[in-house]
């Protein structure tokens, strides 16, 4: 039996590149490593430089243009441990030949590492096509043992993945109908983006309007096997999003034996988008969205992650990592802002306190800290509601490994992208406006801190608020809690606990007994709104708004809004889903049925509803709260704070429960009544 291999140890800003030995037997996989000098050129210090001097020949074989030149990295996700195959591995020196690397052939140590089955299909996958240049993979250029290794070369991988020449995205083997499916994918997106650009509407119920448009019909298993390929694990992890993000060029995506680029990936996302057959392709029903983050969503926030690194910001702005981020998974919780940190603009990452010795709640605290601090589009309050939480963590703190049970109130991140600015200045603002008093309050040096963003590629305004005022969220000393200005506007008085036909995993159309259980949810929050806003005979205006937090849409749903003024009339999509409800409950009609307007009241509903309970309050008013909404938790505005937020009463103390949609207090009414004299202004401590 051969021996383990062992590693030698790297020093500071060295990585490992291996190449696979494509002759040897069949039934026998290994390769080389060799020791490179990898080129930081962000770092200015006269250490590095010297560094990149001794080391002349690697830094000029990664920069040369040219097929020889260069190394690749592989992005896969490393699998279930269970099955694990041996890797024959050798370490030699480094021979460069006309500025072209490859290994001297003199052996320093020799063994075997173990590696789980995803990573051996695709070395056997490359093996047999004769792949020979060199590439950076973790599992085998990463001691993996080795702690202190493991630290020093995480910050690397930021690098390693924009300079490399090609980055191979492996998915994992594939049936044969799903290779089918990767072969007419480029055919198929042509004849998706024409059925966007006319705006021609492809309904899963009828298929003829997939036949007329020369395309499969929706029983054809192409559409199952593009589902299927779209859910696969590699979409869910989080360090698959920098490795997707971060390369310069595009990357090309490798399933089973096909293989085809990450544009042509990328644009039929966005066509499938523009066709709203999104949800239909992998749930089968067109109201129904995964529990989880799939691949049409992931690939969607990976666009929007690479334009902002692409657009010479050095970085991913906070405000997206956050929304990106949260619905991907991690072994290591703490991974989790390890993870957003590769991303972030370097200015961000030198002020953030954390590293790997630290405890996670900590770390979470730290980032969370840093977040209130400087970021100016998003509020983290509207962020802490999870399927898990963590114990020691302060209530107004996420949870950043652990998915939202709810979607965000207010946020401008929408369905995998982000909203355009003249959406957000619709957006709710229960605790500011956008000018006068109320407006977020600027240090007096703003114009020097905007310019010094703009030296470091940051979002200009980030940092320019005064978080010294004495309404903005401060930090208690010596303690994790924060201390903000509010009102209480309102107190909880009855609670209908979450819809069961909603539940994490579950859809409100895809089975009847979820549309029986989802009309029976409604039934009582109607009569509930219709007792509290003492209109026992009518459907009130709020109730419809509530449950969709007043949110409207343009005709064909391609643009998301607030609707601040209540002009828009959806009180018959919200009838035309009521009646598909009752005869989907009963098995007679598909959601692929309803109009257009319903079936996006409908995905709204289902989206701004999920986990959230319905409530009234003492002061008759309607509501959405978070799931453990109790009755006597009360009701507050935060100055500068976008929505309402549900606050539980200690001792000396609040607990944050989460945000709150009341429509009567969305857009700065409270902030009236404080002016007017009608409403007291208070301090709040939130633990």
């Amino acid at each position: 039996m051969a021996s383990a291999f062992v590693y030698d140890t790297l020093d500071p800003k060295h990585i490992r590149l291996f190449k696979l030995d494509t002759r040897s037997s069949i039934n026998v996989i290994s390769g080389k490593l060799v020791v490179f000098r990898h080129p930081s050129h962000d770092d200015m210090t006269f250490k590095n430089f010297a560094g990149l001097y001794r080391n002349w020949n690697d830094t000029r074989f990664t920069e040369k243009h040219g097929e020889a030149y260069g190394y690749d990295a592989l992005s896969y996700t490393w699998g279930s441990p269970v099955e694990k195959f041996s890797l024959k591995l050798q370490q030699t020196g480094k021979l460069y030949k006309k500025g072209i690397l490859s290994s001297d052939g003199l052996v320093k140590r020799e063994g075997v590492v173990n590696i789980h089955r995803n990573l051996y299909e695709i070395l056997r996958r490359l093996q047999n096509i004769q792949y020979e240049r060199f590439i950076w993979i973790d599992a085998i250029c990463i001691n993996q043992s080795d702690d202190r290794e493991k630290s020093m070369q995480i910050p690397l991988m930021r690098y390693i993945y924009q300079e490399a020449k090609q980055v191979m995205i492996w998915l994992g083997e594939a049936s044969a109908v799903e290779e089918g499916a990767l072969t007419i994918l480029p055919n198929l997106v042509k004849r998706l983006e024409g059925c966007a650009a006319e705006g021609h509407i492809l309904n899963p119920n009828q298929p003829l309007t997939f036949e007329s448009k020369d395309l499969p019909t929706p029983a054809h298993p192409v559409w199952q096997a593009l589902g299927a390929i779209m859910t696969r694990q590699w979409f869910r992890r989080l360090w698959t999003l920098q490795e997707a993000v971060l390369p310069k060029t595009s990357s090309v995506v490798l399933c089973g034996g096909k293989k085809i680029d990450w544009d042509t990936l990328e644009t039929f996302v966005s066509s499938i988008y523009a066709c709203r057959l999104d949800m239909w392709i992998t749930t089968g029903d067109v109201a129904t969205s995964t529990p989880y983050l799939n691949g049409y969503e992931s690939a969607r926030m990976i666009k929007i992650c690479r334009d902002a690194m692409q657009s010479g910001k050095w970085g991913v702005l906070f405000d997206i990592l956050l929304n990106v981020t949260r619905r991907r998974s991690v072994t290591n919780p703490a991974d989790m802002v390890f993870g957003m940190l590769a991303l972030m603009p370097h200015g961000d990452q030198q002020q953030i306190a954390v590293d790997t010795s630290m405890p996670v709640e900590r770390v979470y605290y730290e980032l969370a800290r840093y977040y209130i601090l400087n970021e100016p589009m998003e509020c983290i309050l509207n962020h802490t509601s999870s399927q898990t939480r963590r114990t020691g963590l302060p209530s107004w703190c996420p949870d950043f490994a652990s998915p939202e049970s709810t979607v965000p109130l207010n946020s401008w991140f929408y369905g995998g992208q982000r909203m355009h600015l003249d959406q957000y200045s619709t957006t709710s603002r229960a605790g500011f406006k956008g000018s006068g008093p109320w407006d977020k309050p600027w240090k007096e040096n703003w114009g020097w801190i905007m310019a010094k963003n703009g030296f470091h590629r940051r979002r200009p305004q980030q940092g320019i608020y005064d978080t010294s005022h004495e309404d903005f969220i401060a930090f208690e000393p010596n303690t994790m809690h924060i201390r903000a200005s509010g009102a209480h506007v309102d107190t909880v008085a009855d609670v209908i606990q979450p819809n069961p036909g909603l539940r994490i995993g579950a859809g409100a159309w895809n089975t009847a007994a979820n549309a029986a259980a989802t009309l029976a949810w409604e039934k009582r929050c109607l009569g509930l709104a219709r007792k509290t806003l003492k209109l026992p005979q009518k459907i009130p205006e709020t109730y419809w708004r509530t449950l969709i937090a007043n949110l409207t849409w343009s005709p064909d749903g391609s643009r998301i809004s607030w609707d601040e003024h209540n002009r828009a009339d959806h009180s018959n999509a919200y009838k035309e889903i009521i009646e598909t409800l009752a005869n989907h409950a009963s098995g007679t009609l598909a959601s692929s049925q309803m109009s257009i307007d319903a079936r996006i009241f409908a995905s709204e509903f289902a989206r701004v509803t999920r986990n959230r309970c319905f409530f009234s309050t003492v002061d008759g008013r309607i509501g959405l709260g978070p799931a453990d909404t109790q009755p006597g938790d009360n009701v507050y505005i935060i100055c500068f704070c976008p929505t309402p937020y549900i606050l539980r009463h200690t001792e000396s103390t609040c607990v944050l429960v989460g945000d709150a949609y009341v429509h009567d207090f969305m857009y700065g009414q409270a902030l009236d009544m404080i002016d007017a004299g009608t409403l007291n202004k208070t301090r709040i401590i939130i633990s």
